[in-house]
């Protein structure tokens, strides 16, 4: 797993330092790798707003429920 991470690092650093050069130059495979994050790109900010969406309803469900919580100790503290 450490090996595949840090081969796609390296090529993700190696693309992003070549990427300019092989542009101009009209590189195939930087059009393909271009083609495909456009169609990838899409996709992937779905997915982040869904997960970022469903981590706020979690955060506001756990205040909530903190509240009420903090809301009956204060009733069962005045009923002693």
């Amino acid at each position: 797993m450490t090996f595949v991470v840090t081969v796609g690092l390296a090529v993700v650093v190696l693309l992003t330092v070549a990427a300019p050069s092989l542009r101009r130059r009209g590189s195939r495979t930087m059009a393909r790798i271009d083609a495909a994050a456009e169609r990838l790109l899409p996709v992937l900010r779905h997915h982040r707003d869904r997960l970022a969406e469903q981590a706020r309803t979690r955060v506001a469900d756990r205040l909530e429920a903190q509240r009420r919580g903090t809301r009956e100790e204060h009733r069962t503290v005045r009923v002693r």
